[in-house]
Parts: structure tokens; sequence; C-alpha cells
């Protein structure tokens, strides 16, 4: 059965912070991503389930909902996790990013994606063991690509 419960926009004024605030409250939310940073897996207008948090640091390769150093949302995967002055930071990238996040403080995340939602019906979800398994390939990429940056930029 297709779901025909109205979408909000998450750029109309006030939803931003509703969101935010159903998230703290344990309240799972669904919204419409918008740009390409995550494709192939989101390649936008697709809905998304996050759930909250709850307390929780989220695991490598999860995407997340989460705001940046400006406050504005993001979804992308989780590569890295550091503790930084005594705090949990998350290194966050898009799929299709070339370049990371920096690293964010984790009290900025507030949910994890758990499944995607497509026009047509179909459903991802991103707790099964083989979407974890894609995960944690595509944050070995990720960190094998900085690498080899890195000794590329030093030779």
């Amino acid at each position: 059965m297709r779901d025909t419960a109205s979408v909000i926009s998450i750029h109309e004024p006030g939803a931003l912070a509703l969101v935010r605030s159903l998230l703290r409250q344990g309240v799972s939310v669904r919204i419409r991503v918008s740009g390409d940073s995550m494709q192939p897996l989101l390649k936008g207008g697709e809905l998304v389930e996050i759930a909250p948090l709850t307390g929780t640091l989220p695991q490598l390769g999860e995407i997340i909902f989460l705001f940046d150093q400006q406050g504005s949302p993001l979804i992308h995967r989780l590569i890295w996790r550091r503790s930084q002055n005594g705090a949990p930071h998350l290194l966050t990238k898009g799929d299709a990013c070339v370049c990371f996040d920096g690293f964010i403080p984790a009290e900025q995340a507030a949910g994890r994606v758990l499944r995607i939602l497509s026009d047509n019906g179909e459903i991802a979800d991103l707790r099964r063991p083989q979407e974890r398994l894609r995960a944690a390939l595509i944050v070995c990429r990720a960190l094998f690509g900085h690498a080899l940056r890195k000794i590329a930029a030093r030779l």
C-alpha cells in the first residue's frame, strides 16, 4: 500500500525546527531529500525515514541526518569518529563527493536514515545485512582514496 501522508518541504519556514524537535522527542520522521551528494543511493526527491539517535553514537557507514557548522541540514554517510577536546566528533561525506564535510560535533547529529522510499513504492531497508556490508565497503573506499591522495601529494 502506498503511503498517502502529506510531505512538508524541509525548506518551509519552521519545518527544520519541527523535524529537529520531533527527533529529539524520539519520533521518527520522513523527509524528501534534495541534491545529488549521495548518488547513486539517493537520487534526490526520494523520501527517507529518519529515526532518532536516542543517545547512541551512529555506527561507521550509517547515513545520518545532521547539521553542519553553518546549521544547514545534511544527509551524509558517517566515515569516522574521534574525540576532540573530550567530545565525540563525526566525519561525514556524501557518497558522490570527493571531499569530507569535516569533523562535526556529535551533538549536531539528529538521526539515522533507516529506509529509503522511492516514488515507485520500492523500499530500501538500510538495516539489512547486505546494505550494512555495502556501507562498510563505501567507508573503506573513501578512507583508502583519502590515504592515496595524501600519499600522492607527498611524492
